[in-house]
């Protein structure tokens, strides 16, 4: 089983509005409405490619009932701590004509220690089945700085294969754990190693430095530009095909869901940097964030190239 922490899900509003600017009114016909949030986002990706998926974390007031019963009625399996307050709303408005995207975050409800005593004592369990553990996603107010630390320490002596993706001082105290894996984008990558990125060799540099700290591999994704995995064995550039894009918020996080499943899977490391972005370049084929086809991921894998550096 993989289990994926979501400790601060969201609902997901897409507003599509052409010419968007500040201070105007407008009327929105389209409107996407979904369960969201990184973890949620990954867990969902898995579910449709078919894997036995837990999602565990934090909910609150009608907002977060309503992502639970989401959730379920796609099959996924879910354990979420009720806590005080109301799940958060995140808004993205996509401007089509003018090719931007404005997005407009709400903080999550507070976690109390109580709640992460209860969540802990859950996770525990949990962690008896499960195969691959993904920590991902920011952290909701109250929950310390290194709680991803602590969870992939709880799970690397029961042999758990543990991926962290995440960004700012989590992704760094999450690292000091020593996961199996860490997906950073360009940016997140550069705030954890204290370099700057401007190509193919800063990424291998920065991505080097933290295999140092004990990191198993690091897959850097790279937008349009694929992804690229650094370990102590290999160097693999992902290069995935020219495609046009919908909406590719959640490729990132699809990317990760493609790691997990990959690890499930038994794959060589070259097919999972080709399904992994593979996962990511059929997220952007969809208004909705956090989707895949399954069948466009298995053409879009013999699509993508490997480049060895």
């Amino acid at each position: 089983m993989i289990t994926v922490v979501s400790l601060n899900p969201a609902l997901d509003k897409v507003y599509f509005i052409d010419e968007f600017k500040a201070g105007s009114m407008f009327r929105v016909k389209n409107i996407i409405k979904s369960p969201g949030g990184k973890g949620i986002n990954v867990s969902r990706v898995l579910s449709i490619l078919g894997a036995k998926v837990y999602a565990a974390g934090f909910i609150a007031g009608d907002t977060g009932r309503w992502i639970s019963d989401s959730l379920a009625s796609r099959g996924i399996k879910s354990r979420f701590i009720q806590v005080d307050g109301e799940t958060r709303t995140n808004i993205n408005i996509i401007d089509k004509a003018g090719m931007t995207e404005t997005e407009i975050l709400e903080f999550g409800p507070y976690i109390k220690e109580s709640d992460m005593d209860q969540f802990l004592t859950d996770f525990k369990t949990v962690l008896e089945s499960t195969s691959v553990l993904v920590c991902t996603g920011g952290l909701p107010e109250g929950i310390p700085v290194e709680f991803y630390k602590i969870l992939i320490d709880m799970a690397k002596p029961l042999g758990v294969v543990t991926i962290l993706d995440a960004s700012g001082d989590a992704l760094k105290e999450g690292i000091k754990a020593g996961p199996n894996f860490i997906k950073p984008n360009t940016r997140e990558l550069s705030q954890a190693s204290g370099k700057s990125i401007r190509g193919k060799e800063d990424i291998i540099n920065a991505c080097s430095d933290i295999l140092n700290s004990g990191v198993g591999s690091v897959i850097a994704s790279m937008g349009a530009d694929g992804a690229l995995l650094v370990d102590r064995y290999s160097k693999i550039h992902a290069k995935p095909p020219k495609v046009e894009v919908v909406n590719a918020i959640g490729s990132g996080d699809s990317m990760t869901a493609g790691v997990a499943l990959s690890i499930i899977q038994g794959y060589s490391r070259d097919d999972m940097m080709r399904f992994a972005t593979a996962c990511a370049v059929s997220n952007t084929q969809f208004t909705e964030i956090g989707m895949v086809c399954g069948k466009s991921v298995e053409q879009l894998m013999k699509d993508c190239t490997l480049e060895y550096l």
